[in-house]
């Protein structure tokens, strides 16, 4: 797997000692912390794994201890893919009635919908106890590959002892970058 902007300086024993490093270079050389605000809108919860937030839906499999991340509104869609508010909406009739060419087109470019998987937290980046790291896989339509994000959830009241629970509650994002493709 390629990783654009790191030089590879070492040999891995596997993917996940890989991914790991990428991981660390990520939070090493292109940090920069930043303050997102809480999602301002009604968020509707359809399933475990569908959220709702006003035009956009994320679709999350991940742990249910993470859930809060999204339904709390920390993170959502609209900070990667926009507001997306010009965006043409097709019914299936339309949808149907378009070129191959354009449907292509279409599903590459609509933003209506982000899916999340593989959610962890990267413990072995966590040395603070105010600050929690993770990584997650972005499927994105039209694409054959997922993208791997990383964020970071900053609770500055947080200590050795707050759950995982109690730090989502009180925490803020405090960062979110891209990363490489999963091929």
């Amino acid at each position: 797997m390629f990783f654009i902007g790191f030089s590879q300086k070492r040999e891995f024993k596997n993917q996940g000692e890989q991914e790991n490093y990428w991981a660390e270079q990520i939070f090493e050389k292109k940090y920069k912390k930043e303050n997102y605000s809480r999602f301002n809108s009604e968020i509707l919860v359809k399933s475990n794994s569908e959220i709702l937030f006003d035009n956009k839906t994320l679709i999350v499999y991940c742990s249910s201890d993470y859930l809060p991340i999204f339904t709390l509104g920390i993170f959502y869609p609209q900070l990667l893919i926009g507001t997306g508010e010009n965006n043409e909406i097709f019914s299936k009739d339309e949808f149907d009635k378009l070129t191959d060419e354009k449907k292509f087109f279409y599903n590459l470019q609509k933003n209506d919908s982000f899916n999340i998987s593989n959610l962890e937290e990267l413990k072995f980046l966590n040395k603070n106890p105010t600050i929690k790291r993770f990584r997650f896989w972005n499927f994105r339509s039209g694409f054959a590959n997922p993208q791997v994000y990383y964020f970071e959830l900053t609770n500055k009241n947080a200590n050795k002892k707050t759950s995982l629970e109690e730090f989502i509650k009180r925490s803020e994002l405090t960062y979110i970058k891209s990363g490489h493709l999963v091929i």
